[in-house]
């Protein structure tokens, strides 16, 4: 009866500890989970909402990724560009996505060093009935009207030769606002990411409206940007390193144009 007695008493010992063990493990693994809350603008086919509301997009696929890991609980909110750039800005929200990195904007925002898309090559897109041709960006007439959308900053290179070109943009929300703006004949020509546009004229069903010439093929980087608060308490390196073994930067290139 004695030696039942010390049996039970160890066995109930060892379930106690077990558990104790399996109590430990589970809060550990609750405090090595990334929480992120992220503001982004609507750009298809990286970040849109359908029909019903839903979050859907080629980012939004890879956050599914990173929370189905366990290791992330990311909740991703779709807005204008210029609110959600102010809302990261406020620290209402930890982190912006994507964008490019400019001097001006990591004054307000933190840019790890690893990217979180890379963007190959810009376009510029005129009306189909348009004689234009793209020759360079020198030689474009200074009586054309210029549009982009607001967020979008095409490479460096690019930039700078608009700019010493004495070329300015007019601005706008969406690049569906963007395209209506040229084939109702508001602007001449239109500069986007290549992958991007496309996507859009075919969802906008506006493939015989428009054509369009590569600007540049340089690698374009976009970021996940963190609030400066965010930041201050967090090391956002270290945050981009463990989203990159499951985020392959150089894949959207090619998913987005299947």
């Amino acid at each position: 009866m004695k030696i039942f007695v010390f049996i039970y008493s160890f066995l109930l010992c060892l379930s106690a500890q077990a558990h104790t063990i399996e109590q430990q493990q589970q809060q550990q693994q609750q405090q090595h989970v990334i929480t992120l809350t992220i503001a982004a603008p609507e750009i298809r086919p990286f970040i849109y909402s359908n029909e019903k509301g839903e979050n859907k997009g080629l980012l939004i696929e890879t956050i599914n990724k990173l929370n189905a890991s366990e290791k992330f609980k990311i909740s991703v909110t779709i807005m204008p560009w210029a609110r959600a750039l102010k809302a990261v800005e406020q620290g209402k929200f930890d982190a912006l996505m994507p964008t490019v990195y400019t001097p001006e904007r990591s004054v307000l925002l933190s840019f790890p060093s690893k990217p979180l898309i890379n963007f190959y090559g810009s376009g510029i897109f005129k009306r189909a009935d348009d004689n234009f041709v793209y020759q360079s960006i020198p030689l474009i007439d200074k009586s054309k009207i210029l549009v982009k959308v607001r967020s979008t900053k095409v490479d460096s290179h690019s930039e700078k030769a608009f700019s010493d070109a004495l070329i300015t943009f007019v601005a706008a929300t969406r690049l569906e606002d963007a395209f209506n703006m040229l084939i109702y004949g508001h602007v001449d020509l239109l500069v986007a990411d290549s992958a991007i546009a496309k996507t859009t004229i075919n969802n906008m069903a506006i493939n015989g409206q428009v054509d369009g010439f590569l600007l540049s093929d340089k690698i374009d980087s976009s970021f996940l940007a963190f609030s400066k608060q965010y930041s201050m308490s967090h090391d956002i390196n270290a945050i981009m390193e463990e989203i990159n073994v499951i985020n392959d930067p150089d894949s959207y290139h090619l998913l987005s144009k299947n």
